[in-house]
């Protein structure tokens, strides 16, 4: 299945964005592409992060065609979902200059950061975006799973006696 794209706008904003990790130093020898969806997923250090090119459907602009590059990372698997660890996580979403937790359908906690996609693009914010994905997911994982229980999301992909998916996004 080829890739499709929803406008011409998220098909640049992907070609860019392939550009960039496949030649960036940082990322190219830890990059996996997908043939049937706009994403790639890095393995960085001990966080994998998923890189996904996305339509802005919704904005407030009445005739643009916009897309979105969107980092997330599962942070942990299994923490006990208390209003403490929501108090928790609200209350250090306020403290982030960038990005913010959240809670997937499989009440998974995953911390995510978007930038805007198209031609004005810039691959100095993309890159701070991944990387700062990667800081936060890897600093946040133990406190969380200390705190709250669970299991760091890289410590659950690799239970080779576990066939559990770790999804991220």
């Amino acid at each position: 299945m080829a890739l499709s794209f929803s406008n011409t706008v998220q098909a640049l904003t992907y070609t860019k964005v392939a550009d960039y990790l496949q030649t960036a130093s940082l990322f190219k020898d830890r990059l996996r592409t997908y043939d049937n969806q706009p994403k790639f997923d890095i393995l960085y250090g001990s966080t994998l992060v998923e890189i996904e090119v996305l339509p802005w459907e919704v904005h407030p602009w009445q005739k643009a065609d916009l897309a979105t590059v969107r980092a997330s990372s599962c942070v942990t698997v299994g923490s006990t979902i208390s209003p403490d660890l929501m108090r928790f996580l609200l209350t250090e979403n306020r403290r982030m200059r960038f990005g913010a937790f959240h809670l997937d359908d499989a009440d998974q906690v995953l911390f995510a950061e978007s930038v805007l996609g198209g031609d004005n693009m810039d691959v100095m914010e993309l890159q701070t975006c991944i990387l700062s994905v990667v800081t936060i997911a890897d600093t946040y994982d133990d406190l969380i799973v200390e705190r709250f229980g669970g299991q760091r999301a890289i410590d659950r992909m690799n239970d080779t006696d576990n066939s559990y998916q770790i999804r991220v996004g």
